[in-house]
């Protein structure tokens, strides 16, 4: 993960000047020498800046909050409000020993007047002492000793460096993540701030590491699990693992709840944060329970008298979603519907206030149901959000199924119709079904190249053309979760695909996904078209989209809509020549991928078509690509050679016949001229002779073939026949 947009530091030094000054100064000092970045007040707040907010942002950058512990440190209020601000970011702290008292004499000094009263009302506060007012949290961790006098500072540095070490990349990981949570809250949640590509599958595997044999050195902080699903859920289309059904007045409950599920990976949607200003109440949360795996429901009086939580409900039962229920609250179960009372509930009712031991034992059995049978319930979700989808629109056949989702949807519906708790809806069942009617092979109009980071805006677009009848390769929809190679999918929809359409934006440019599929589109002479989403220094747009004008959605000159006609209009220029490049290219590549086999070359009207396309395609974009033209070329020479083959073919059968006629002739004649011996000569031993003869004299004329081949006619092969009896009789005379 990248972290050049902020300064990364290994330890922030946390200290009371009073008693710690110079031994916080000489600590700074060894650490840097042991080639560490160290957040050290004296070196690190420049002059005329707020002082707190640079405080701030040094411990949000560090990844270890170094506290050394003496009297002045543990009753300060600034230090406290560090240890505080550590603590709300998940920090690794490291507590230092240094001071454990300080005497009267010390005292003194620093307080000239200071009576005996005073002193024994310092003391009496415990003001003098590190332990009686220390901070709860510290005084639970295990402290790294650095008592001047009696403990020796190499031994106890080198201690300190030891722990650096230990699960070092779990801590950098923690701090880059925060780093970039809080940049994504501070940017009011805006999606093009959250988690893209390899950096978010590395998040998730972080934020579902586990430490059983030792304790983590830091825990995640409830803003970072929300950044790493917020940013799991763009990625799958805003589409969630459990929708959270629940009374408002359940709303403390529900949060701990969804906070927890977070901690395990678990995307969720709740009305609160999901329900757009501008969206419909009741079509938001329908669309929610649709695209939630499964449903959790909070069971509590309020919710049972809840009418939203029962429609919820309801819309959840017609489509046949999973309903998990929790008990929240002592409740009548007699209230509650008997599908609901027949289900196994998690009883969370029972958890005394602060049991926090019971409340995770709960929990766990939760988290163990929903990964149950996971990958079944999440395809179930996918495939009832396009049938939906294919419905509303009329049935639209751009909607349908086609490649790896479709074989997938195949295999899955044969799974389903077998399941025991959520079979396929007749609704799934005729979409798939529909899908499975499509002619194969058809090419798709637009494949969608853009950024995670611009996923909303993708969406949008995705979702226009499909409603325009544009069939599109879409990841959020064309790929689904599971699929073996993500790169070949994504190679397979470019390669089916009409036109290649990419989105624009800072971090599409930058993005190395985005420009693996730019270079591969060019490489097969795909038309591109560009729509700017954002803003970009042109100097940094890839060379193969630099040429191309792009269509400026960004502007505030024109709306979505006319920016849209444009790009309509772009799509529908000369679609029959770019469909038959399609075609064309995906047969080449596969005779390509199957070590050219012949069998898989043209033949035929269809090659006399491609050949007429290739003389047609002259000045246009694109241009064919040397496969193509190689696969076109190979298609031609076959026939030929086919061709010939036949023409030989063909002389070697009216050869065969000539053959076999001269033999039948001169069968007959002979047998005459047999017959007439006959009569004078009888033996059975000149018969034979005059056989051995005949066989003389066909061997003595040419062969068929050969007469054929020097384009006798059939006339000059009697003559010949003739001319060797006529040579018989003279010899016998």
């Amino acid at each position: 993960m990248s972290s050049a947009s902020f300064v990364l530091q290994d330890a922030f030094i946390s200290y009371g000047r009073a008693d710690s000054k110079e031994f916080a100064s000489r600590l700074n000092h060894c650490l840097i020498e042991q080639g560490l970045e160290v957040w050290f007040d004296f070196d690190d707040i420049p002059l005329g800046v707020d002082y707190q907010n640079q405080i701030d942002d040094g411990i949000e950058r560090s990844q270890n909050f170094l506290f050394i512990i003496a009297p002045h440190s543990v009753n300060s209020p600034y230090c406290r409000l560090e240890i505080e601000h550590a603590l709300r970011l998940g920090k690794r702290i490291i507590p230092l020993l240094h001071v454990e008292s300080i005497d009267r004499d010390t005292w003194q000094v620093r307080n000239p007047q200071g009576t005996e009263a005073a002193w024994h009302d310092y003391q009496a506060k415990g003001l003098h002492s590190s332990f009686a007012n220390m901070h709860p949290v510290i005084s639970k961790i295990n402290w790294v000793y650095f008592r001047e006098g009696i403990d020796d500072f190499q031994t106890s540095l080198k201690g300190l460096l030891e722990i650096f070490e230990r699960q070092q990349d779990y801590v950098r990981w923690h701090t880059v993540l925060l780093s970039q949570a809080l940049a994504w809250q501070r940017h009011q949640n805006q999606a093009q701030y959250l988690l893209v590509g390899q950096n978010r599958i590395q998040a998730e595997q972080w934020l579902k590491q586990q430490f059983t044999v030792e304790q983590a050195p830091c825990q995640p902080t409830e803003l970072q699990c929300e950044f790493i699903c917020e940013s799991i859920k763009n990625a799958n289309g805003l589409m969630t693992d459990v929708f959270l059904s629940y009374s408002e007045k359940d709303r403390e409950l529900m949060d701990q709840l969804r906070q927890s599920l977070m901690r395990e990976g678990f995307t969720t949607w709740i009305n609160r944060a999901d329900i757009r200003a501008s969206g419909d109440f009741h079509a938001s949360i329908n669309k929610g329970i649709e695209e939630a795996s499964r449903m959790v429901y909070l069971i509590s009086p309020d919710s049972l008298d809840s009418e939203y939580c029962q429609q919820e409900l309801d819309y959840g039962r017609k489509l046949n979603k999973q309903i998990i229920p929790l008990l929240m609250r002592d409740t009548d179960l007699d209230q509650m519907a008997d599908d609901l009372r027949s289900l196994q509930f998690i009883n969370f009712a029972n958890n005394a206030a602060g049991d926090t031991v019971a409340y995770q034992k709960d929990v766990a059995k939760l988290v163990k149901l929903l990964q149950e049978d996971r990958d079944y319930y999440h395809q179930y979700k996918h495939l009832l959000v396009k049938a939906l989808k294919w419905q509303r629109n009329q049935q639209n056949p751009s909607l349908l199924l086609r490649g790896y989702n479709l074989r997938h949807a195949e295999a899955w519906l044969k799974v389903g119709r077998k399941h025991s708790q959520q079979k396929p809806l007749a609704l799934q069942e005729e979409f798939i079904q529909e899908s499975l009617r499509q002619p194969p092979n058809q090419s798709i109009d637009v494949f969608v190249s853009y950024s995670r980071a611009d996923a909303d805006f993708a969406r949008q677009l995705n979702d226009a053309l499909q409603l325009q009848g544009k069939t599109t390769w879409f990841d959020q929809e064309s790929i689904v979760a599971g699929a073996a190679n993500f790169q070949e999918e994504i190679f397979g929809g470019i390669e089916s695909a009409d036109h290649f359409l990419f989105i624009i934006s800072s971090r599409s440019i930058q993005s190395p996904y985005c420009a693996e599929e730019v270079e591969y589109a060019q490489s097969l002479n795909k038309r591109m078209l560009t729509v700017l989403h954002r803003p970009i220094n042109t100097e940094d747009l890839h060379p193969a989209l630099a040429s191309v004008q792009w269509i400026d959605f960004h502007s505030k000159k024109n709306d979505f809509n006319a920016n849209f006609s444009k790009l309509l209009r772009a799509l529908d220029n000369d679609p029959a020549y770019l469909r038959f490049h399609t075609r064309l290219l995906v047969q080449a590549l596969e005779w390509d991928q199957q070590d050219r086999d012949e069998s898989l070359l043209l033949r035929g009207k269809a090659r006399r078509e491609t050949e007429t396309w290739l003389l047609e395609a002259e000045g246009k974009s694109p241009q064919p690509t040397r496969l193509q033209q190689d696969f076109v070329t190979a298609s031609a020479s076959e026939e030929i050679r086919r061709q010939r083959s036949a023409i030989r073919l063909q002389r070697i059968g009216i050869g065969l016949i000539s053959l076999v006629s001269f033999v039948a002739i001169a069968l007959g004649i002979i047998a005459n001229q047999l017959r007439g011996r006959a009569r004078a000569e009888t033996s059975r031993a000149e018969t034979l002779q005059q056989f051995a003869e005949l066989q003389q004299i066909v061997a003595r004329t040419e062969t068929s073939e050969a007469l054929f081949e020097s384009n006798q006619p059939f006339e000059a092969l009697l003559e010949a026949m003739q001319a060797g009896i006529e040579l018989k009789a003279k010899e016998d005379a």
